[in-house]
């Protein structure tokens, strides 16, 4: 075998190696807009974090309401036929009780801009 097909080889397989490596890497999370810091006085946000005041966070996005390990929703929540995507969390941080009558959350709502961004950053929490 010559020495620059040799070489060719070791390098495909270093960047097949490299690839790999990065696919298995979880991406980092974006930043948390500033009102998120209201969320995390009841949520944990991280993976692996238990409940709190109110259930984690970290892989809402694609998780149906009321479906947490760990913790105890109220029957509405768990009644809800609600998969948690970027529209629903929007819809169900600007105005909780509109969304889930009878949920728990003690909490009135955001602007629909604020709710939005909270809603894109849950979306990012995931493995």
């Amino acid at each position: 075998m010559s020495t620059r097909l040799i070489a060719a080889a070791s390098l495909l397989a270093t960047a097949l190696a490299s690839t790999a490596a990065l696919a298995q890497t979880p991406a980092p999370a974006a930043t948390a807009p500033p009102l998120f810091a209201v969320c995390q006085s009841c949520h944990e946000s991280t993976a692996g974090a238990g409940p709190s005041v109110g259930p984690n966070l970290f892989g809402v996005g694609g998780r149906k309401a009321g479906s947490a390990e760990g913790f105890d929703y109220s029957d509405a929540m768990k009644a809800s036929t609600i998969v948690w995507s970027a529209d629903t969390l929007t819809a169900f941080v600007t105005d909780p009780n509109k969304t889930i009558p009878g949920n728990r959350m003690d909490y009135s709502g955001a602007d629909a801009a604020t709710a939005k961004a909270i809603a894109d950053y849950l979306m990012t929490l995931k493995p």
